[in-house]
Formats: C-alpha cells, sequence, structure tokens
C-alpha cells in the first residue's frame, strides 16, 4: 500500500528483512539498519518479507532542510545506544512534554553522530549518559540504576565517564545537580527547598551542605548566597 505522510518517519530495523520504496528508490533493511523517510513523499512496500521482522519506528515533525542532514539509508555503528534511545521513547507517555522533546532530540542527535566518519563509540556512550543524567535530574538516580539502564558494570560505567569527563559518574551527577540549583536560584522564584527536590535531593539538610560545598565564587556565588539564607 502506497502512503505520503506530513511528517518524517524513522525506522530502526532489530530483526529480519523489510523491502520499502521512497518515491521510485528500494532499500532493503536489516538488522541494525536506519531508514530516514521523508515527509511529503510516496512510501511503499515494494516485496513481501519471508521471515519476522522487529523494528522501532518514530515520526518526527521538522523542515526538509533539517531533516536533510540524515542520509536515507545507513547502518548504525553503536545499536545498543539506538535501541535503548527508542525504548525511552516508548515510555514517552509517562513524560512531561519537555522531557518527551529532550528524548527525540537526544535520539536524533545520536543517529546524526553515529552515521558520521570519525565516529568515536566511547565518546557517544559518555556522552549520551550525560545527557540522560540531565534528562532525569530530579529523579532518584544513582549509578547503579544508570548503570543497568544501560547495561554496563557499575565500575566500568564509572571509569568510562571520568577518562571522558574527569570524573567520576557519581561526581557528575552531584556536580550537575548543583549546577541546576545554581541556575534556579537565579533565574527562579522557588523556594530553596522546592529547588533542592527538583534538583534529585530528597535530604534538604544534604543538599544545603553539598551546596556550600559546590558554590561558585564572586557576584554569582553573593547573590547564591543571599537567597540561601533568605529561604
Amino acid at each position: 500500500m502506497k502512503r505520503s505522510m506530513p511528517v518524517h518517519e524513522i525506522i530502526l530495523m532489530l530483526e529480519g528483512e523489510m523491502y520499502i520504496a521512497e518515491e521510485e528508490e528500494q532499500y532493503v533493511i536489516r538488522a541494525n539498519d536506519l531508514l530516514f523517510l521523508r515527509a511529503g513523499r510516496t512510501h511503499y512496500g515494494y516485496q513481501v518479507s519471508d521471515a519476522p521482522v522487529s523494528f522501532y519506528w518514530v515520526h518526527y515533525d521538522s523542515n526538509e532542510k533539517e531533516f536533510d542532514q540524515y542520509p536515507t539509508h545507513a547502518t548504525i555503528q553503536v545499536p545498543s545506544m539506538a535501541n535503548q534511545l527508542f525504548k525511552q521513547l516508548l515510555h514517552s507517555s509517562s513524560f512531561s512534554p519537555e522531557e518527551a522533546d529532550a528524548a527525540l532530540l537526544l535520539l536524533l542527535k545520536e543517529l546524526e553522530r553515529n552515521t558520521q566518519a570519525g565516529y568515536r563509540p566511547h565518546n557517544a556512550i559518555v556522552d549520551h549518559i550525560c545527557k540522560w543524567v540531565d534528562i532525569h535530574l530530579h529523579t532518584d538516580i544513582t549509578v547503579g540504576k544508570i548503570a543497568e539502564t544501560f547495561n554496563f558494570n557499575k565500575d566500568y560505567i564509572s571509569k568510562m565517564v571520568k577518562r571522558e569527563k574527569g570524573i567520576g559518574l557519581k561526581t557528575y551527577i552531584l556536580t550537575e545537580r548543583i549546577r541546576r540549583a545554581k541556575q534556579m536560584l537565579l533565574n527562579t522564584n522557588a523556594s530553596v527547598k522546592e529547588i533542592a527536590g527538583q534538583c534529585g535531593f530528597s535530604d534538604y539538610k544534604l543538599f544545603l551542605r553539598m551546596f556550600k560545598q559546590y558554590e561558585a565564587n564572586g557576584i554569582e556565588r553573593g547573590s547564591q548566597e543571599r537567597k540561601i539564607t533568605g529561604k
């Protein structure tokens, strides 16, 4: 059946083979292959698959120029990462609109990097982990939970982050929570206790102690201290 949609579609093949055409161009997509189908073009299957198939797909609304940076057909170099990102999108109904947008943007950026020459898997994995942390900072995330999410050993994932960022994963999480708290102190009217909770600190006193250890210097520090002491 031929169809044309007003949005772009991205397909990540997991198992089997599919035979899909865009206009007059025919593609065979296999495990770990990506297919980027453009909005407004005619798409259809040109051959029946002999064996069962499994794949992820997502619709993406963007202008044609932005979508042109992606090849129509490519093989992904680190499929485990793309799989994890697609799995996150499967649960997007529990996300806020901002979290869902961030998850989709993260997927698109990862696919863009993954299909480029000079792609560094370790660097990209750490980048993805750090962005995942940023999205989930408000939740009770731990090194153990992150390791389980990405199917890595706890020590290995922390060493991998330290190799790229200069600090271990636990320290990175704490640093990012404090950094976000500083931004909120300067740019919102939320109380210090509210900010602590929104940055993933269930223990308010722990937040105050950690904040004092990580606070910045100079004018920015003074602004934050005034708000902290004022509560």
